[in-house]
């Protein structure tokens, strides 16, 4: 049996890294498929040594206020922002059956930090235009699979002997 070394930390937790690197999954959350992105990315991270920052939570309410004086959604925005901050590379997946709207602030907040983030952004996702151009601007990796990501990821761990 293959021994898991990756590390999985969901939100909100603050659990220390052990990871020698660290990734953060932003992007669409929208449930639309039999699978969750993440869920399956992680698994195909799984034999890795790092960090892998996911912002899901299963007690997630969705009659919780966006409001920045609501303690739960504070809680999470601020946990969001501090591991994508934090992680050494921020995954962006952008869902064509979502606008995830969040997920365009989440790829602009690292866009200019050279090497940061990776880009999944299928065929028919409404912006997938804008998204190609911010990444081809700011030298953006962009894939077309989450085993895109899984490769992405690992290429480029693989230079910093992290595998």
């Amino acid at each position: 049996m293959a021994q898991h070394r990756s590390q999985v930390i969901l939100a909100p937790s603050e659990e220390p890294p052990q990871g020698a690197k660290s990734v953060f999954l932003a992007g669409s959350t929208t449930k639309v498929d039999t699978v969750d992105w993440r869920v399956a990315l992680s698994s195909l991270l799984s034999e890795m040594n790092i960090t892998i920052y996911n912002p899901h939570r299963a007690d997630w309410d969705n009659t919780w206020r966006e409001d920045v004086n609501f303690p739960p959604y504070r809680q999470q925005v601020e946990w969001e922002l501090d591991k994508q901050e934090k992680a050494d590379m921020v995954v962006v997946y952008f869902h064509p059956a979502t606008q995830a709207p969040i997920s365009l602030l989440e790829l602009g907040l690292c866009a200019r930090k050279r090497g940061k983030a990776i880009v999944y952004c299928p065929e028919g996702y409404w912006k997938r235009g804008n998204v190609q151009m911010v990444c081809q601007k700011f030298d953006i990796e962009m894939v077309e699979s989450v085993q895109g990501l899984r490769d992405a990821i690992t290429k480029r761990l693989s230079t910093d002997s992290v595998l």
